[in-house]
């Protein structure tokens, strides 16, 4: 970014700006560091914009998706990048077999609504009509199974960002992860509230910077 647009764009975010914004320009700044060896993951690809960003930087992306509709239009997308490792499963804190919620309006735009899918079925805007089951796999097993510090893993799994990094912070795994920029969503899920609350309080105690919740 040039530097009068880079200053433009911190004054203009110090006075109006809104912590999504300042998320979303850090994590593309982080991205811009990204090089070929380097590792991260993408945990709710959906139709695959920002695994696509990431894999042009020549990165190694292992990119999670369970919803059948977005996994397919991401396999599309970009299957074809040697650096793209896809996975229609769903990532949380447990490896097996769960339920998976789609928005009510999901027939009507499921390009956009499939963005919302999610394995809580009290989030406020999905339906227990039409659940469909689909593969969860744990983080942790993950992340020790591929061996690789990871450079940037971004989170936005609509209420499983929570049991996944309640997992992460416990077991001592961020000690191989740089940065975390995550979703939260427990505006739509109030149980996940209290939970969320403690994971941010957490965070910053203990890992300042490396874990941005305000991500969108």
């Amino acid at each position: 970014m040039p530097l009068k647009h880079d200053l433009k764009y911190h004054l203009y975010s110090r006075w109006f700006g809104k912590p999504t914004w300042n998320a979303a320009y850090i994590f593309e700044r982080c991205v811009k560091t990204l090089k070929p060896g380097d590792t991260v993951i993408d945990a709710g690809a959906n139709l695959g914009e920002v695994t696509e960003a990431m894999a042009a930087t020549g990165a190694t992306v292992h990119a999670f998706e369970p919803d059948p509709y977005a996994f397919d239009h991401l396999q599309k997308r970009v299957g074809h990048l040697r650096n793209v490792h896809l996975y229609q499963k769903a990532l949380s804190d447990k490896t097996g077999l769960v339920r998976l919620y789609r928005a009510k309006s999901f027939s009507e735009d499921p390009d956009l609504w499939s963005q919302s899918s999610s394995l809580f079925a009290d989030k406020s805007n999905v339906t227990t009509d039409g659940a469909i089951d689909v593969e969860q796999i744990s983080i942790l097993e993950f992340v020790r199974s591929i061996d690789q510090p990871i450079r940037i893993m971004k989170i936005d799994v609509e209420g499983a960002e929570v049991p996944i990094l309640e997992a992460i912070m416990s077991s001592g795994l961020m000690d191989r992860i740089d940065r975390i920029f995550a979703e939260t969503h427990e505006k739509k899920i109030p149980q996940l509230a209290e939970r969320t609350r403690q994971i941010r309080n957490a965070s910053k105690a203990r890992w300042p910077g490396r874990i941005n919740l305000d991500w969108h």
